[in-house]
């Protein structure tokens, strides 16, 4: 979801998307909270700590829940058509959203900061080797990938 949220953020402010369905900031949120199981998955975590770690984890987790909902939320309530990448229904409301995208992953840090490094970095450099393969596999005929995540020097 950390990086989920990267992307995100990445494609309010460039404004490019492949298809008309990523361009929909407030579904992307809502794929974040509902398809991740988010909130279960923050408590089934959180269950491997000791003692108060335990719970004060599980809060910060569910503060970055929180944090989605909220974007969700703030925003005209059901309607998942309002919010879109290029689209006037942005105008004035991106800063809002990557703020509380920031938030969000602050929130994910510092649940992650409850664990021991040595776990939170073998898990790291996995999704770092899956990207690697996903970037390696794709098959240039259909374009560039749009949203890569920015090299860092």
């Amino acid at each position: 979801v950390r990086e989920a949220t990267e992307q995100e953020t990445r494609l309010i402010k460039s404004g490019k998307f492949k298809d008309v369905q990523r361009a929909n900031i407030k579904l992307a949120v809502r794929f974040m909270v509902n398809n991740y199981r988010l909130a279960d998955n923050f408590v089934a975590a959180s269950a491997y700590l000791e003692g108060s770690k335990r719970i004060e984890a599980g809060n910060v987790g569910q503060n970055a829940v929180q944090s989605l909902y909220t974007i969700l939320e703030y925003f005209d309530s059901a309607d998942v058509q309002n919010l879109k990448v290029g689209s006037a229904s942005l105008a004035g409301k991106d800063t809002i959203v990557i703020n509380g995208l920031d938030s969000v992953r602050k929130d994910i840090d510092s649940f992650l900061s409850y664990f021991p490094s040595n776990v939170i970095d073998s898990q790291s450099a996995k999704i770092k080797e899956e990207n690697d393969l996903n970037e390696a596999e794709f098959d240039t005929s259909l374009g560039a990938i749009i949203n890569l995540k920015p090299v860092k020097n």
